[in-house]
């Protein structure tokens, strides 16, 4: 008794037989996409998507030591974190922190903490007044703020620490907005 082997249905309109085979690249489609996927990953790791450790710096001049800490690479979108620490070698009457108005465009910020005693925006810049700091006696300053959707790029500007009109130290900041 002869078998018989079943009926292939048949195939929709438009599809034949070659749609079926899987061609000469499909060996390389599963090594590519994980290679791919890794790679994005490992790049997130990394901190280049932003979300990696802070940037620390320490400055020394003749009048202060300072300390910045705060995030280069910044999510659109995210919230940040900026702190400030002074510890003057003299005493100082008027304590004023600057920041250039383009380090800020396109972020709110959200907390300043302590209170500035006052704020203005003169000079392209956004200056707060802490008053008097004693010799020696740490002043820490930590805002926080988030970035605008707006903001994907490169940010750059000078963050200014001063006796009132007497320069202490400018600091160079560069900040990455990646979307």
């Amino acid at each position: 008794m002869e078998r018989s082997r079943p009926r292939q249905p048949d195939r929709p309109f438009g599809i034949e037989a070659k749609h079926g085979d899987p061609g000469r690249l499909a060996k390389w489609r599963t090594p590519l996409a994980i290679f791919v996927i890794a790679g994005l990953i490992a790049a997130a790791f990394a901190g280049w998507l932003g979300g990696g450790p802070d940037t620390e710096r320490r400055i020394v001049t003749p009048r202060a030591t300072i300390e910045l800490r705060h995030a280069a690479i910044l999510r659109s979108g995210n919230w940040f974190e900026t702190q400030v620490r002074l510890i003057p070698a003299t005493d100082v009457q008027d304590l004023v922190i600057a920041i250039d108005t383009p380090l800020w465009r396109a972020m709110s910020i959200d907390t300043l903490v302590p209170d500035a005693e006052s704020a203005t925006s003169l000079d392209d810049r956004f200056a707060y007044h802490f008053g008097k700091v004693r010799a020696g006696h740490p002043f820490t300053l930590k805002f926080d703020g988030q970035i605008q959707p707006r903001a994907y790029r490169k940010l750059r500007g000078e963050m200014r620490i001063a006796d009132g009109e007497s320069e202490i130290a400018t600091i160079p900041m560069a900040l990455t907005v990646l979307p």
